[in-house]
This record gives C-alpha cells, structure tokens and sequence, in this order.
C-alpha cells in the first residue's frame, strides 16, 4: 500500500492510528487487527451487520446489509455497461454532473459505493489521489484492477464504520448509494465528519421514484425493486441536510423525464445544450429523474473559537 493511503487510515472503532504489520494493519493500543488483501485493506471480515427497517419489520425478516451488498457484487458486474442505450446515455449525463462539481483544487477524493469505478478512472489520470470504497471486496478489487496506478487506493468498509479521521477528505462522493441504506441521515453524518472544512460532498439519488415491489422467490416476502429503501426529494434531502454542519447546500434536480422519453439525452448527452434544454424544461413540466445535492462543510473549529473569544 502506499504510503499516503496508509497514513490516513483510521480504526473505525476507535479512531486510533492504524500500522502496517505485512498482510495486516494493526491497533498498537487495542491490538485490534484487519487484513489486508491484494493490497486492500479489509474493515468487514467477520462483521455481521443486522439491521431494522420498516421494510424488514414488517416482514419479520432480518437485514444483514454487508453480506447482502457483498452478494450482490458477486451476481452483478458494475463495470459492464448497461443493455439499454437509454440507461448509458442517462449515466453518462449523471457522471459528467458529479465530475463538473469537484473542485479543481481537491486533491484527495473519496468514492463511496465505487460500482464500475468510473470516478478514479476519470480522476486518477489527473494526478489527484483517489480512495475507492465499497463494502463488497469484488468491487473494490475490481476499481484497482481496473486503475492501477500509486495515486489509487481501495478499502472495503462499512458507510457506518468508515476507517477515516475527521476532516481527511477534500471532497466525497456517494452516487446512487443514499437509497440504498437503512439511515440516510447518520449516513450523511459519517461523510460530512470525514471531510476536511470548505470540502464538498456530493450526493446523487433517484428524484421522487416510486418504489415497486416483487415478491421474492426465495422467501417469499416482498422485496423492493433495486434494494432501493428510500425515496428522496427536496423536502426529504433538506430534513437531511439540517442535521449536518453547512456553510452552503445546492440542490439540483436534472435528467426530465419528458425530454428523456423523447429520447432527446441520446443526441444531447455530450453538450451543454442537454444541461440548458433540461433546466428550462424542468421549471415547466416538474418531472425529474434525479436529484443532486451538494454540501459545503463548515468550519466548527473556527466558529467555536469565535464564540469563545467573543463571550
């Protein structure tokens, strides 16, 4: 592992400093120890993760998201494109929306849920480093192999447990993630606690979906289509939001689904023209796909220190 990546490692338990001790990394104060494989360091092995939601108390069903997340990296492969050129030209536009609001000064990024690892594709061959996170060591193994290069890392763990020191990252992002997990608000609180003050979060989530039920074959018991437990819209995203310490939110809704069922996004996807059309047509036929939301982190040191010096 290189040395940078190391360095910036945390125990997600006790926030301690982490030592590479050959294949493991290593808690001198607790002698707590991960593994680490292929040069990934793994945070998850051996944790069961049960959890409660509405869905599963219903159910009477229990939720163990880690081993779920982890099979579902097995069946799926995030890095093959989709069958539907609709669906390509869509994810294109949704990329091209996160990579626009990176800013340029970032150095060290993180990716939360790093699926096809399109990000450190995009960014790693610009010379800023990147940290691929999945929970799934498929998906993580897969980013490296994919972009392999001393300025990328990877790391599987837990959203909920994440192995960083506060106020590590420049700016984070977490793509079509937030709807899949059982607390969206604690979630938004782990990531804003890991990025450094006046770093950006960006989070991107289907807008308003309508979320179907299968029953499942196996069990027997319904089953959400896409494991997605939640649906967001402004409203939702700014309850959210409150809990968190910003100096600036900008919440963007985008991809209309008229203009998309005109198919308009498969001539336009590659021109500012897509951006303008969507916009304009957004504010007359409300109907967007998806929905965007970037965080700003306050500073709370310097507001604490204001306050001090000021009483």
């Amino acid at each position: 592992m290189e040395r940078w990546f190391t360095e910036i490692l945390r125990d997600p338990v006790s926030s301690d400093v982490l030592e590479d001790d050959g294949g493991l990394l290593c808690n001198a104060v607790t002698k707590q120890s991960y593994p680490v494989r292929r040069q990934i360091p793994v945070f998850t092995e051996g944790r069961a993760a049960d959890v409660t939601t509405e869905l599963h108390t219903k159910s009477n069903s229990r939720f163990d998201y880690i081993a779920h997340y982890e099979a579902d990296a097995e069946v799926f492969d995030y890095c093959s494109p989709h069958l539907s050129p609709s669906a390509n030209a869509e994810e294109t536009i949704l990329r091209k929306m996160i990579a626009k609001n990176i800013p340029r000064d970032a150095t060290l990024l993180l990716d939360v849920g790093c699926g096809s690892a399109w990000f450190a594709g995009h960014f790693v061959p610009t010379g800023k480093r990147v940290v691929s996170l999945d929970v799934s060591f498929v998906n993580a193994s897969k980013a490296m192999t994919l972009t392999s290069a001393s300025n990328h890392a990877a790391v599987v763990a837990d959203v909920y447990r994440l192995p960083f020191g506060e106020n590590t990252f420049d700016a984070i992002v977490a793509s079509e993630i937030i709807e899949h997990l059982y607390d969206p608000a604690l979630f938004v609180q782990k990531l804003i606690h890991i990025l450094k003050p006046g770093g950006k979060l960006i989070i991107t989530t289907p807008h308003n979906e309508p979320i179907e039920y299968n029953l499942c074959v196996h069990c027997n018991r319904p089953t959400p289509r896409n494991a997605h437990l939640h649906s967001f819209n402004r409203e939702k995203i700014e309850q959210i939001v409150a809990t968190v310490p910003t100096k600036e939110v900008k919440i963007k809704l985008f991809n209309n689904t008229l203009l998309m069922k005109l198919r308009l996004h498969l001539l336009l996807k590659k021109t500012f023209v897509w951006r303008m059309l969507d916009a304009m047509t957004n504010k007359v036929f409300k109907k967007a796909k998806r929905i965007m939301v970037v965080l700003t982190k306050k500073d709370v040191s310097l507001q604490t220190k204001y306050r001090k010096k000021y009483q």
